[in-house]
């Protein structure tokens, strides 16, 4: 568009002098109003032009109105070509003979400019109409159709058409070329000036005493110094004065190999001038005269304090922990492997902390406040520790404290201040938070000891330090902490026991005390471990709570009691204990929804129990969920009643369906008539507000009797009958025994 628009002004100007020319050529001609139309339509096209081709110069947003003037430019020739073909058309039907011949050159004329206009899609705009024109003049100006005018005209035209593209890529390309050239010239325009303007580099010589000789401006400005005094310096002399510590002797080493006469390459040295600290990347060559005498040195030096820093703050980065400033895992890992290797004298010590109720803010308050809060900690952790102590965030809430040349005592005291400190509460953002935190403490006594091991050793002790109350911390213990070893290996095969369907379930029956008849069967899950056996829930069910791998497991035990309840006589329902946990799943009532409905099982046959504990968070929520277990239909039993916080609130805010007695209480009350007369109003309570109670533990023959005496309507216990298997239940169902036969139970 830019060559196109340097062009028009020419052809404007030549045409429009053309037009003149021969408009007073016809003056005379003053009948024609289609010649004076025609002229008109020139002069003002061509005036036009001109006025476009200012409008394109002056437009600021060229690249958005490309489109509009692309179109216009286009059309401005079809005009001109138009206006001049009607001049020929309309001219050669009044000219005479001089008249004639000058509308025959100006047709030529007319249709060779196109090669000289510009590119190839403004050329043939204008070329067309001239062409079209030349060849209706022709016609129109010859009784019969003059047959070698119009071979001339079609070779003529053919010869302009293709040197039109011809030219057209000619001029493209050297338009093209001109336009690479000078962005190549102002790239190279600006790499010059940026070197001119922020070159570090200088040259620099010695003469055979080793003074600096004929020191440049640049060398004078980085050394701080003015060019008289470069010229009687020393450059070992220099080195020496200005040497500086954090470059561990690389300036003594490089004096030494100046002072061998070796040659060496891109040698740092670190250096202080003018106050600051800088570093100096030197380069120098040894000279020799033609007698072999050394000459002095030859090299280039720059200063590479910005890229020393960069590499420096990038080291800092790549070892710390963005967030808090402390160390990260992989300088915990050295860091560890160093100290292991010899704690010293004294020994060492490693100390692991993991935050309490941290996911519980991150998840209540977001992210941002999670990250708030950990910068809070890191600053309360390194005010805790001493200043030899290294500290750092292994990931997440997890630190880490390496406590070198420490004893026992010494390593106690720092996790005490850390727990103390962590357990007051933080002021984020206007909140008031309470976390608090658990340490383990792993001792480094030998020199030679395995970091992994050692690592090993202080999250065991840690895990046993949630495990025992939290906000504490405890030293490792190989015999207690056998325990904790076996339950995080216990929670990290449990995934995928879960995918291998080693989780069973047992069950056992419950008995209506006045018939005999066996009302529900409980569902009790067992863990079949490969190395271990059947693990009772005591074993695991615990760990599983605190993963979270007891949604996924419990889930699954809905999912087989449901299916076993098919199976079973239609008055025989089957009891599921819910975990606290999976109240807090929500997809729970999906998941019981539609294990009822795969198993085609009535909700009625279903009986999920809850312990207290289960029950301290009164929240909406539990209430809202134990609302919509019982809007499915299924039934709600009140679990190991009277073993923890018992509660009138329970009973006053949950409908539940059934109470069972804790063995605890029972086995109490049987030798005690204070705390059998407090059990029997329990059960009297009870069944006044609706509820079905059952004894729990009932092993001997006294206990039945006691169950009785008491009012209880259901019994629970080996007396009955133990735990079963599913099929080994669905035998013992086929032919329970008789009230009178529980006895069965003990054999």
């Amino acid at each position: 568009m830019d060559l196109r628009a340097r062009l028009a002004p020419r052809m404007a100007v030549t045409g429009a002098v053309v037009a003149l020319a021969l408009s007073w050529s016809f003056w005379n001609h003053g009948d024609s109003p289609l010649m004076r139309i025609a002229f008109g339509g020139v002069f003002a096209s061509y005036f036009t032009l001109i006025l476009t081709t200012r409008l394109w110069w002056l437009e600021q947003n060229r690249i958005q109105r490309f489109g509009l003037f692309q179109l216009v430019f286009c059309c401005i020739p079809a005009l001109i070509g138009i206006s001049w073909s009607l001049v020929l058309i309309e001219g050669l039907g009044h000219a005479d003979l001089v008249q004639t011949s000058t509308l025959y050159a100006l047709a030529v004329g007319l249709m060779s400019a196109p090669a000289f206009t510009g590119p190839a899609v403004y050329a043939l705009a204008l070329w067309i109409p001239i062409t079209v024109g030349s060849l209706i003049a022709l016609l129109v100006d010859s009784p019969t159709p003059p047959v070698p005018s119009l071979v001339g005209l079609f070779s003529y035209a053919f010869l302009t058409f293709t040197s039109i593209l011809s030219v057209n890529r000619d001029t493209i390309d050297r338009e093209l070329k001109r336009i690479e050239a000078q962005l190549q010239s102002e790239v190279i325009g600006l790499l010059l000036r940026d070197f001119e303007e922020g070159s570090s580099d200088w040259l620099w010589e010695t003469d055979a005493s080793l003074g600096v000789a004929r020191p440049s401006a640049r060398f004078a400005e980085v050394a701080g110094k003015t060019l008289e005094q470069m010229t009687s310096m020393s450059l070992t002399g220099f080195l020496r004065e200005h040497g500086s510590a954090p470059d561990d002797g690389a300036a003594d080493a490089l004096i030494g190999q100046i002072g061998r006469f070796e040659p060496f390459r891109d040698r740092r040295v670190a250096l202080r001038l003018g106050g600051e600290l800088r570093w100096w990347s030197l380069t120098g060559k040894p000279v020799f005269g033609a007698d072999g005498r050394f000459a002095g040195y030859r090299g280039v030096g720059s200063d590479v304090t910005e890229y020393r820093r960069a590499e420096q703050k990038i080291a800092f980065i790549a070892n710390h922990d963005s967030l808090t400033g402390f160390a990260n895992r992989l300088s915990f890992d050295d860091a560890l492997k160093t100290v292991c290797a010899d704690p010293g004298p004294k020994g060492a010590a490693l100390l692991c902390l993991d935050l309490d109720h941290f996911k519980t803010v991150n998840d209540s308050f977001g992210h941002k406040m999670g990250d708030i809060l950990l910068v809070a900690v890191a600053k309360r952790v390194a005010g805790s520790i001493r200043t030899a102590d290294l500290a750092f965030r292994l990931g997440g809430d997890e630190f880490a404290v390496i406590l070198p040349a420490s004893e026992r005592g010494e390593a106690m005291a720092v996790a005490e201040r850390i727990v103390a400190r962590l357990a007051s509460p933080f002021q984020c953002n206007g909140i008031s938070v309470r976390i608090g935190a658990c340490v383990g403490i792993a001792e480094i006594g030998i020199a030679g000891a395995v970091a992994d091991e050692v690592h090993h050793e202080a999250d065991l002790a840690l895990y046993r330090a949630k495990t025992e109350g939290r906000a504490t911390y405890r030293l490792f213990d190989p015999e207690r902490d056998k325990h904790a070893e076996l339950a995080q290996e216990l929670n990290f095969e449990m995934n995928n026991a879960l995918d291998d369907r080693a989780f069973l379930l047992d069950y056992q029956p419950i008995a209506a005390l006045d018939t005999g008849r066996i009302t529900s069967v409980e569902a009790l899950i067992r863990w079949n471990h490969p190395r271990y056996g059947v693990l009772g829930p005591d074993r695991f069910v615990a760990i599983a709570e605190q993963s979270g791998a007891i949604i996924p497991i419990g889930a699954r035990a809905i999912d087989m009691a449901c299916a076993f309840a098919a199976t079973l006589p239609e008055p025989v329902a089957v009891s599921v204990n819910l975990s606290p946990v999976q109240l807090h799943d929500p997809a729970l009532i999906a998941k019981i929804a539609a294990a009822l409905a795969r198993n085609r099982v009535r909700p009625e046959r279903i009986e999920f129990e809850l312990t207290e504990t289960t029950l301290l968070d009164m929240s909406a929520h539990i209430v809202a969920i134990l609302r919509e277990i019982k809007a499915l239909g299924c039934r709600l039993g009140l679990d190991d009643f009277g073993s923890g916080y018992s509660s009138v609130a329970t009973l006053y805010y949950f409908q539940f369906d059934t109470l069972k007695i804790d063995r605890s209480l029972l086995l109490d009350a049987a030798n005690d008539p204070r705390r059998r007369k407090i059990l029997g109003n329990i059960v009297r309570l009870a069944k006044d507000i609706g509820l079905a109670v059952t004894g729990e533990g009932a092993e001997t023959e006294e206990h039945m009797a006691l169950l009785r005496a008491l009012g209880f309507d259901n019994a629970q216990g080996f007396k009955v009958c133990p735990p079963l298997r599913d099929a080994e239940m669905l035998e013992w169902l086929a032919a329970p025994p008789s009230l009178d036969c529980f006895a069965f139970g003990s054999q």
